[in-house]
């Protein structure tokens, strides 16, 4: 199947699909910030990059395209983030209708979205409403980076959809969880039982509620963010004053690798499911101790030196990682959707999914 993907960033949404659904020919992306670009360039050298998608919906260029199987669009977040303005669909940087312009010139077999948990009350109605009209259907869920096994947070909205008139893609392989290994650890502390029962993920249409046993750690780093590298971030005021300050998290969140303290559970976790161990969380500069974008990555679950070795300026390459999908956290939302919508050919109607109904 061919793909094409849209403000792509780091393509944390083509691993993701790649894991799923793959191995997959990537057609076209579509990133106007030069870093990320330069990271896909690298990656998928031959692929080509369209730059700016507002300006191939003004030059009515998307029927010009290749076509594809498979549209994935991490439209951008700021719009529909609580930690931003929340001007939704009235912030100049929402992208929205460029992937739907997208969507319905190419009309793909499956469409796959990334947002903030936010967007679900921000904006996501108006997407869900503008796909029904195209003659789509779907599902949509909220997963965490740590249903994952990731040692954050990190809680977004994903969602699938394909023409009404037919069927999603089947999953490839054997089906395995990313994740299916991090149930297993006997280090890790059983929840009081108020936190079993926690469903912070939020549970979509017709998909039943994460494994708990992905949640048993008493404490997660801080989730990555493009917010928190800036001198004025906003995190880095807020930020707890006992312990010396780094880029937007103590010192404490960021402990020497061999004495991680509260967070050693949720780091020896997401050490057994990538298979390599955490790198040095700091490095030194001018005397300083600034966060690592190696050690970013790793929480990120990219490949060593994914983004790190080709943007060698820190501040970019934070500001691109914050920004970022954990692809094993997609590639479980993945799993959860597409895996039972493949099992019962029940059409889920996304305009009805707001209200937690079936079609």
């Amino acid at each position: 199947m061919r793909i094409g993907s849209l403000c792509s960033g780091y393509g944390g949404l083509e691993l993701a699909t790649d894991l799923v659904l793959g191995p997959l020919d990537h057609a076209w992306h579509g990133e106007y910030d030069p870093a990320p670009a330069a990271v896909l360039a690298r990656h998928w050298p031959n692929v080509r990059n369209l730059g700016d998608i507002a300006a191939v919906t003004a030059a009515d260029g998307w029927a010009d395209l290749d076509p594809v199987d498979i549209v994935a669009a991490g439209y951008p977040c700021q719009p529909f983030s609580a930690a931003g303005i929340r001007k939704g669909f009235d912030d100049p940087r929402n992208r929205w209708p460029d992937v739907h312009a997208a969507i319905r010139a190419l009309r793909p077999r499956l469409v796959i979205l990334e947002n903030v948990r936010g967007h679900l009350n921000r904006g996501f109605p108006t997407v869900v409403a503008s796909l029904a009209a195209l003659g789509y259907v779907g599902r949509w869920r909220c997963v965490r980076a740590s249903d994952a096994g990731a040692a954050h947070h990190r809680d977004r909205l994903f969602a699938v959809a394909w023409p009404q008139e037919a069927t999603p893609p089947h999953l490839a392989g054997d089906g395995a969880d990313p994740a299916r290994h991090a149930d297993r650890l006997t280090l890790l502390p059983s929840p009081p039982t108020a936190r079993a029962g926690n469903n912070r993920g939020g549970a979509g249409g017709r998909v039943g509620p994460i494994r708990p046993s992905l949640d048993q750690v008493d404490r997660l780093l801080p989730t990555p963010t493009a917010t928190h590298w800036g001198r004025n971030a906003t995190a880095h005021r807020r930020a707890p004053k006992l312990t010396t300050n780094v880029d937007g998290w103590t010192l404490a969140d960021v402990a020497h690798a061999d004495r991680w303290g509260a967070y050693t559970a949720a780091i020896r976790r997401w050490e057994h499911v990538l298979g390599r161990p955490a790198p040095e969380p700091t490095i030194t500069t001018r005397g300083r101790r600034h966060l690592s974008p190696v050690f970013v990555e790793w929480l990120m679950g990219l490949p060593l030196g994914h983004v790190t070795d080709v943007i060698t300026k820190r501040a970019d390459a934070l500001r691109i990682l914050g920004n970022g999908v954990v692809p094993q956290a997609a590639a479980r939302a993945l799993r959860l959707l597409l895996g039972e919508s493949t099992a019962r050919p029940v059409q889920f109607d996304l305009f009805d999914a707001m209200e937690g109904t079936a079609a």
